[in-house]
């Protein structure tokens, strides 16, 4: 095993398919190809330790070699057992290691940590590993997702389960890392979806639907180009629980009225997979306007916010792209695909607006691109003074995409 070594993976957005997956409806969804986590394992100076340092949620925290080594038995059961659901065996033999975590945003992301360690790397020490993000935390963008698949990532590589010499992630590689950065997301979050890591595993576009009896339906949306996007964050707080609810509460009260526009959203899902799995410039306005018509049905089911309105109303305006919400609505994140004839200027205009009148954080980005990837060691040399400064507490955006963002950055990343 070489050290360091370092891997990333995207963010996510919905672009079709809010709420009426709820109703068994399909989903679309994509990474975002600017906005990602980033994983940095290096050797620690004391090598009887593992170290989490998470320094943009403040989180620092070390376990001793002997912590680990009395939870073997257990990890090793889970390791073997199904990957579907938690070992609550595991989960109890890691409570003393988490009972000084009282922060319930450190709690879980120190559980999914241990749990995936002591599942893929057993009882190794003498390793710190340094997770920083350029995407916001808790806007709906999949920022914990991404974690644990850098997580899984890392660990399968450390473990032995994922091999570091080669030019390409094989589908067998993704699979394990998509497998166990879903368990990683149920340490975190009780009961994901899989979409979520499926997005930052693969990257570029999935097809989600749950099916009658309970099982998902899943298909990737495989190599159409980056599509210009502008995410806004609307930095509104919104509980997706009580969104959810409150549409399947008036699903149940006005079902001859709900049921229509939950299975037209579904349809235009369905539409959107087709156009973004032939992309050109002759189909793009049909996906602006797929992307107009989702965010008018979610309006009507009660799920936007005046917020939210004034980026949609902004846009249009100045014929900008089109806006719809993406996540659970309520506040959150909006996001706009780009017309083509939207200028530069145009662009830095509606974002300043937003900025000076609302207090809105804007992200020129891009839809679909890469999905997790990887630095080994060895393309790592002549790189640690940079990474050493990037990895810091208190680095910019600017400063992480300038050395680790792919394609982007000095890095050679393998995907």
């Amino acid at each position: 095993m070489s050290l360091p070594i370092v891997t990333s993976a995207p963010g996510k957005v919905i672009i079709f398919g809010e709420h009426s997956a709820v109703f068994k409806e399909p989903v679309i969804a994509a990474s975002v190809s600017s906005l990602r986590s980033y994983l940095l394992v290096t050797a620690t100076d004391d090598e009887n330790v593992i170290e989490l340092d998470f320094p943009d949620i403040k989180l620092d925290n070390k376990w001793k070699r002997q912590d680990i080594a009395v939870l073997k038995e257990c990890a090793v059961s889970a390791a073997s057992s199904s990957h579907n659901e938690l070992s609550q065996e595991l989960g109890v033999a890691l409570e003393p290691l988490l009972a000084n975590l009282n922060d319930p945003l450190h709690y879980h992301a120190a559980y999914c940590f241990l749990y995936l360690y002591t599942c893929l790397c057993g009882a190794k020490t003498g390793l710190k590993f340094t997770v920083k993000s350029t995407l916001p935390i808790g806007a709906g963008l999949g920022s914990s997702a991404s974690i644990s698949v850098c997580l899984a990532l890392a660990m399968g590589i450390l473990g032995g389960h994922i091999s570091d010499s080669g030019d390409k992630l094989s589908n067998s590689d993704l699979s394990f890392v998509n497998t166990w950065s879903f368990i990683g997301e149920k340490c975190i979050n009780g009961t994901p979806s899989g979409i979520d890591n499926a997005v930052a595993t693969y990257g570029n576009a999935v097809s989600f639907q749950r099916q009658d009896d309970n099982t998902i339906k899943f298909e990737r949306i495989l190599d159409f180009p980056q599509i210009p996007l502008i995410l806004t964050n609307t930095k509104i707080p919104r509980s997706t629980k009580t969104l959810v609810g409150n549409v399947v509460k008036l699903a149940e009260r006005e079902p001859l009225i709900t049921k229509p526009i939950l299975s037209a959203m579904g349809h235009i899902a369905t539409r959107g997979a087709e156009i973004l799995s032939s992309l050109s410039d002759e189909n793009y306005p049909v996906l602006l306007e797929l992307v107009r018509l989702n965010h008018g049905l979610l309006v009507s089911l009660g799920v936007s916010h005046p917020g939210l309105e004034v980026i949609r109303s902004l846009s249009d305006t100045m014929k900008i792209g089109s806006t719809k919400l993406t996540g659970a609505g309520g506040g959150g994140c909006a996001l706009t695909l780009i017309d083509k004839n939207a200028s530069d200027s145009e662009i830095d205009e509606f974002k300043s607006q937003l900025q000076k009148d609302h207090g809105y954080v804007s992200l020129s980005t891009g839809l679909g691109g890469m999905g997790c990837s990887y630095v080994s060691s060895e393309k790592l040399k002549g790189h640690v003074a940079s990474l050493a400064t990037v990895f810091a507490r208190d680095t910019t955006v600017e400063e992480i995409d300038s050395v680790l963002l792919p394609n982007g950055g000095p890095l050679s990343w393998v995907h």
